[in-house]
């Protein structure tokens, strides 16, 4: 099952259309024998490796796990996994699946959305020394 957090037609929606608007969105699963992988845009896995072949393949014994992430990464009430998202972002997608050894599961993710606006400001040194800076998907990937 492939979940599209973006605006597109049969998107969940999770983007602003404000391009002063930030959305930090949390992720938790419910506990459960499943693996989600993420691709940013569809077809690009975020995490891949650099050696050919070595991408998520649900359908390959082994490389299913790379990267995957399991309920217990970020449990459904202490939510570890932070997705930034703002206006025009490429269409991000949590491919979820079961794994092996169950007939049936029921995946349920959990996500709680901060609407945060944006403003340019010059920075204090102690601002600075708290700032987290989040980079862009494309600046993550060498």
């Amino acid at each position: 099952l492939d979940v599209d957090l973006s605006n597109s037609a049969g998107g969940e929606n999770i983007y602003p259309e404000n391009t002063k608007t930030l959305y930090q969105i949390l992720l938790g699963f419910k506990p459960g024998n499943y693996l989600v992988h993420f691709y940013i845009p569809a077809g690009e896995y975020a995490n891949r490796l650099e050696q050919a072949g070595m991408v998520p393949n649900v359908t390959h014994p082994t490389h299913r796990y790379l990267g995957a992430r399991k309920p217990e990464d970020s449990p459904y009430d202490d939510k570890r996994i932070f997705i930034y998202s703002v206006k025009d972002l490429e269409p991000l997608f949590l491919r979820v699946f079961v794994d092996d050894g169950v007939d049936f599961e029921k995946c349920i993710l959990s996500l709680l959305v901060n609407k945060c606006y944006l403003k340019q400001i010059t920075p204090t040194a102690e601002q600075l020394a708290k700032a987290l800076k989040i980079q862009y998907y494309s600046e993550l990937r060498w």
